[in-house]
C-alpha cells in the first residue's frame, strides 16, 4: 500500500527519549508514573558508593536509580557499543558528565573522573562550582547551600537537557535540535513537561520546621519503553474520499520519532466492514532512516471504504526480546 512521506532527510540517529504531548483535555503534570514494559540492563543502579544525596532525598533516589540516567555508565547496551568505537572516550562526557551548571550553563559536557558508576548523577544537573545545590526554587535546608536557578525551571530547563541531547556523535543524533528548531519552547512545551511527571514531595531532612509539601518532578523519567507514554506521541485519524480510506498519523512529540538506531515503530491498519471483517490492510514502518519528522504526518492508504479501521502499533526496541504493543485503537469515520 502506498505510504506518503513528508520532508524526510536520511540521517543516522538518535537517543532514547521521546517527548509525548498531552492531548487537549490534559495538562502536562497529569502524566502517569512511568510503567516501562521494556527493562533496562541492569534494571537499576545497585552500586551507590559515594552517593550521598539519598540520605536526605530518599524518594528522589528511589526514582533515579531505576532510570536510564542512573545506569548511563553501566548500561550493557552502551558498554557493548563502546567496544566497536576507536575513540570511546568521546562518548563519556554525556554518560558521566561533570556539573553542567557549575559556572552557568556549559555549552559542552565534560567527563568526570570520580564516581563514574553513578552515571548522570545528582551533581551533574544540580551542583554549582561552590557546592551550592541548584533547583527551581532554592528551598532552604541546613544540609547544604541552595540557590534557585532559572536553568532548573520548566520554562528554561530544556536548554540544560540539550547540552547532551543535542549532541551528534557515533550512533546518536541530537533530537533536542528538532525541539529547538521547531520552537517548542515558544509554544509552552519543555523536556521535563513531557518526561518528568509532577508529584507531591515531602520536605527533605534539614528543611525548616513546618515546611510544607510541594510540587516536584519525578526523576524516574518517562521513555518510549513505557507503552502508554509512547502512544501519546501519535495522533491517528481516519478519513475517506469515497473510494479509499486514509489513516493519518501525526507526530505529537517535540522531535522526530523514533529516536534510536535499532528502534522501530510499526503501525498496521485493518479496514473493517460492517460485520467486523477485515477487507483491506496497510502498514507503516518507522526507523532511524525513515522517521516521522517533528509536527509532520504520514499516511496509510487502504483500498476501500468501511466504517472502522483497527490500528495497532508495535515498538521494536534493541533491549526487547520481541515487539511490544503500545497502541490498539479502533478509528471511526466522522459523521
Amino acid at each position: 500500500m502506498p505510504i506518503h512521506w513528508s520532508g524526510i532527510a536520511s540521517v543516522a540517529v538518535v537517543f532514547l527519549v521521546l517527548a509525548a504531548r498531552p492531548t487537549p483535555d490534559e495538562k502536562p503534570w497529569e502524566l502517569a508514573a512511568p510503567a516501562p514494559a521494556i527493562r533496562l540492563r541492569p534494571e537499576k543502579l545497585e552500586q551507590l558508593e559515594g552517593e550521598s544525596c539519598g540520605s536526605c532525598h530518599a524518594d528522589v533516589l528511589a526514582e533515579w536509580v531505576a532510570s536510564a540516567h542512573a545506569i548511563s555508565w553501566q548500561d550493557e547496551v552502551y558498554r557493548e557499543a563502546l567496544t566497536e568505537k576507536s575513540r570511546p572516550q568521546t562518548c563519556h562526557s554525556c554518560h558521566i558528565p561533570k556539573p553542567l551548571l557549575a559556572n552557568g550553563l556549559t555549552p559542552r559536557a565534560e567527563a568526570r573522573s570520580e564516581l563514574q558508576a553513578l552515571g548522570i548523577a545528582c551533581t551533574s544537573c544540580h551542583s554549582a562550582a561552590d557546592g551550592t545545590q541548584l533547583g527551581p526554587a532554592g528551598r532552604p535546608t541546613s544540609a547544604h547551600g541552595t540557590r534557585a536557578s532559572d536553568n532548573m525551571t520548566e520554562k528554561a530547563s530544556s536548554a540544560l537537557c540539550s547540552v547532551c541531547h543535542s549532541t551528534n556523535i557515533g550512533p546518536v543524533v541530537g533530537i533536542a535540535k528538532d525541539f529547538e528548531s521547531s520552537k517548542q519552547q515558544e509554544r509552552g512545551r519543555s523536556c521535563i513537561g513531557c518526561h518528568m511527571h509532577v508529584l507531591e514531595r515531602q520536605p527533605a531532612k534539614g528543611a525548616p520546621e513546618g515546611a510544607a509539601p510541594y510540587k516536584g518532578r519525578s526523576h524516574a523519567i518517562q521513555t518510549p519503553r513505557d507503552p502508554s507514554f509512547l502512544a501519546r506521541a501519535f495522533e491517528p485519524t481516519l478519513a475517506s474520499d469515497g473510494k479509499r480510506s486514509v489513516v493519518t498519523i501525526k507526530n505529537l512529540a517535540g522531535h522526530r520519532v523514533p529516536g534510536l538506531i535499532g528502534r522501530e515503530i510499526r503501525f498496521k491498519a485493518e479496514l473493517l466492514d460492517a460485520q467486523g471483517k477485515v477487507v483491506a490492510s496497510g502498514e507503516l514502518d518507522l526507523d532511524a532512516q525513515r522517521y516521522l519528522p517533528v509536527d509532520q504526518k504520514l499516511e496509510i492508504t487502504l483500498g476501500g471504504v468501511g466504517p472502522k479501521v483497527r490500528l495497532v502499533g508495535e515498538h521494536v526496541d534493541p533491549r526487547a526480546d520481541k515487539p511490544v504493543r503500545f497502541l490498539e485503537r479502533t478509528l471511526e469515520l466522522s459523521r
